[in-house]
């Protein structure tokens, strides 16, 4: 009996220091940094094509004029 419960209360530490939070490797770093720049990027472009929306438009009412 001694045997298993010591048994289940090694694995049991093992499961809580296999599963405690870890420091980032340098791939999720990179990966992390990878998902800013999209987000970065992806804004700016929606910005600009709103610009060129506008711009487009205004064009499109200056030649009805």
């Amino acid at each position: 009996m001694k045997l298993v419960i010591s048994m289940l209360s090694a694995i049991a530490l093992a499961t809580v220091i296999g599963c405690s939070k870890q420091e980032e490797g340098p791939a999720e770093t990179a990966g992390k940094k990878v998902d800013e720049t999209v987000e970065k990027v992806e804004s700016y472009t929606s910005e600009k094509m709103d610009e060129m929306g506008e711009a487009v438009e205004k064009a499109g009412e200056d030649m009805q004029k």
